[in-house]
């Protein structure tokens, strides 16, 4: 295996995002119907929602001190590998427990699923940025796990009569499979820290990288909005509207569908990303469309058809988020770069979902969910003006470099 690893880095990195993924989409596409389906209310469901992504910030924080270098990730990626595998197995094995219960285990497993993405990313980021590999084909296989995993579970709720255990069980099968496959990803050479002076180890200049503020206000307002909204959706469909587990499963399984046609378009275009005002623009209108049609209370086919539209959203955005940051960090900083965009998406992930969680107790979906949308526009508002702010600031400075040379150099 260790052989395989260093022979085939790229294409044993693409099984490796293709179990891990496996892995997840079998459990977590399902994580909140499942506690729905226990009795939780909505204000329960927001605090384990909340939760969530407050253990994964304290998780960034303090694993990004710890990820000095590449093999630091990856010995921490096996140590997290194994955690969750056993957190997936106590799921499957105690299927109805106490609250408190769930949102003990799921804080764990959220302080460890969050920065192993961002170590993972760091870690292909750079492999891939100095062979000037495509990202967006690796993260694809990705992608293909979540068509594949929604849908899978789907068929074996409505036509094989198991229950949520069978799917947790399954999902630890691949979490174990990934955990082994990350023990053997083999060593890079590139220090994530090398050659910072001591005073900027640890830690990026925001105030030298307007680009990266606009990132990190689309994450807290736009995508953060998204992925909490996406929680609840779930819970909508199935107890507002009355859409089956099963047919719930086909829905997110096709949405990634059409992720993973977004991957396939991306891979063949080059220069997507070097206006950063214009993909700010298109991913948050994107991911405004499944809390819109909540609150425009369509009908549920149209409901169902128009929430696709997410699945472009994100694919979109997978493949920003590291291509884009490569771009504007030095690879010493990539790592630190993503911890940071994950930092930003959970603190407005927290917030969100206590608010929400709490507001739907007594407030109608279609209601919460227009004032989502309005806080996202203002999201995408706010990015878009820092994006420009930023590019005057960068042909400002180009141009001050050319006065220099022409200085240097009269003619």
């Amino acid at each position: 295996m260790k052989k395989l690893a260093l022979n085939h880095t790229y294409e044993y990195l693409k099984v490796s995002y293709f179990i891990r993924f496996l892995g997840d989409a079998f459990f977590y596409t399902f994580l909140y119907v499942f506690l729905s389906s226990l009795g939780f209310s909505t204000v329960e469901l927001g605090l384990i929602s909340a939760i969530s992504p407050f253990a994964a910030l304290i998780g960034n924080i303090v694993f990004q001190k710890i990820a000095k270098n590449l093999e630091v990730n990856r010995i921490l990626m096996f140590i997290f590998g194994i955690f969750e595998l056993i957190i997936a197995l106590l799921f499957a094995i105690f299927d109805n427990q106490p609250f408190l219960f769930y949102a003990i285990i799921i804080g764990f497993a959220s302080l460890l699923n969050g920065p192993f993405y961002a170590l993972l990313d760091g870690y292909s980021g750079t492999y891939i940025s100095q062979r000037n590999k495509q990202y967006s084909s690796m993260r694809i296989m990705g992608t293909i796990s979540y068509v594949i995993g929604p849908l899978v579970g789907g068929l074996l709720v409505d036509y094989g009569g198991v229950g949520y255990s069978t799917l947790f069980y399954t999902s630890a099968v691949f979490l174990f499979f990934s955990t082994i496959l990350t023990f053997y990803f083999p060593k890079q050479k590139v220090e994530v820290n090398d050659d910072i002076a001591p005073e900027e180890k640890h830690r990026i200049k925001i105030s030298k990288h307007p680009d990266l503020v606009a990132y990190l206000l689309l994450n807290f307002f736009v995508v953060a909005l998204s992925i909490v909204s996406d929680n609840f959706f779930g819970v909508y469909l199935t107890e507002i509207r009355g859409l089956s587990t099963g047919n719930y499963g086909y829905l997110i399984s096709a949405a990634i569908f059409i992720e993973t046609m977004v991957f396939v378009f991306i891979i063949f275009k080059k220069n997507m990303f070097r206006n950063p005002t214009i993909s700010y623009i298109i991913m948050g209108l994107l991911m405004l469309t499944r809390p819109l049609v909540v609150a425009l209370n369509l009908p549920l086919p149209w409901t169902i058809i128009l929430s696709l539209i997410r699945g472009a959203a994100w694919g979109y955005y997978l493949v920003f988020n590291v291509k884009f940051l490569a771009r504007i960090i030095p690879l010493k900083y990539l790592t630190q770069a993503l911890f940071m965009a994950s930092i930003a998406t959970t603190l407005g992930r927290i917030i969100s979902s206590l608010t929400i969680g709490e507001v739907l107790k007594n407030t109608d979906y279609n209601i919460v969910y227009a004032f989502i949308s309005g806080f996202m526009v203002i999201g995408i508002i706010l990015s878009v003006i820092v994006s420009e702010y930023s590019k005057k600031q960068e042909k400002r400075a180009a141009e001050a470099a050319l006065k220099i040379i022409k200085d240097d150099n009269p003619s």
